[in-house]
């Protein structure tokens, strides 16, 4: 389920305040990296705390920039390329920078019977290249071949070191990455005592604040819209689907979220939305669902007592949705809801 594109921009990194209505100040920083457009947001500023501010934005910008480019599959110099390039058989240590999410990963694939798996990198290459260079998706022969070195039961863990069995083998963490580094962000703020903020990572929020911050959810086949709307005060979301980076190819679409099992990015799912206490949880086990389907999906975010809405269409290809645990996050009588 690595998510496809994962390099990193130019950062533009805009500064803003405007007041709050206490006269406190609301502070937001906005740069990229992850491919995608990073937003910080730190409420109930105290104006003689501007400055420690500013200084907290920075100091996130480089918090987002480090896990990028230690976790940067297609950076030579990464950590993770440097794993990514171990020999077979060999025993191999972990970077130190990459193993609580390595760690992570490897839970959450045996939480979700393998769903979610990290090691699936060598599928979303062949797809991406065969789109490119072909502008056709790959055969079934090239699949099922690479389809046997893409899963982390071709990996063998031990402590803090592994062996593996294929030197093709590769392991990207695009389905979690981005959520792991927001939530990094959010626990350096509050240890600076700014507990009001919302870190927006391209879709993959974590917010903790006195009041319910306003979350829209993006329409997965209408572009510009928003299908729901979240009020959240202390929680992560984040959203996967099939709506931003997808294939289509004889009526077929195909999403950039791979399916390890099979080698294909199909799923009867338009797109899914989880809410958990973590972002990376949340980015995460909204993959999983979406590699799993409606019914496993469903299954799996009520036992783990996650909130979720899984969107798919009906017989006539309108969107429809089901929600689990989200009458928490849905009323729109929560009070202020603002941004």
């Amino acid at each position: 389920m690595e998510k496809i594109g994962f390099s990193i921009l130019i950062i533009v990194f805009l500064l803003l305040f405007s007041c709050e209505k206490n006269n406190n100040l609301r502070i937001s920083g906005s740069f990229s990296e992850f491919t995608t457009d990073i937003s910080v947001i730190i409420y109930d500023v105290s104006p003689k705390d501007t400055a420690k501010a500013f200084e907290a934005l920075e100091k996130a910008r480089g918090i987002f920039s480090y896990f990028n480019s230690e976790m940067n599959s297609y950076d030579e110099s990464s950590a993770l390329s440097k794993l990514n390039m171990a020999e077979a058989g060999v025993k191999t240590e972990v970077p130190v920078s990459l193993r609580r999410i390595l760690d992570i990963s490897r839970n959450i694939h045996e939480y979700t019977d393998g769903a979610f798996d990290v090691a699936v990198l060598p599928l979303v290459d062949l797809w991406r290249k065969s789109i490119t260079e072909t502008g056709s998706i790959p055969s079934k022969e090239e699949i099922s071949r690479i389809l046997s070195i893409s899963n982390l039961e071709c990996y063998v863990f031990e402590n803090d070191s592994f062996t593996v069995a294929d030197p093709l083998c590769r392991i990207g963490l695009g389905g979690i990455a981005k959520g792991y580094a927001a939530d990094s962000v959010s626990a350096y703020l509050k240890s600076r005592g700014f507990s009001d903020h919302i870190v927006d990572a391209g879709g993959d929020m974590t917010v903790f604040s006195k009041t319910p911050r306003m979350i829209g959810i993006v329409h997965p086949r209408r572009n510009g819209e928003m299908i729901d709307t979240l009020f959240v005060s202390a929680g992560s979301v984040a959203t996967s689907g099939d709506y931003e980076k997808y294939f289509d190819y004889e009526g077929v679409r195909y999403s950039h979220i791979i399916n390890p099992f099979t080698g294909y990015g199909i799923s009867d799912c338009a797109a899914v939305t989880v809410v958990s206490e973590k972002a990376y949880l949340s980015d995460a086990f909204a993959t999983a669902v979406m590699v799993m389907g409606r019914e496993k999906g469903r299954i799996l975010i009520k036992d783990n007592n996650l909130s979720g809405i899984i969107y798919y269409l009906n017989e006539a290809g309108e969107v429809e949705s089901e929600r689990i645990n989200m009458s928490g996050y849905m009323k729109t009588n929560c009070g202020g809801g603002a941004k």
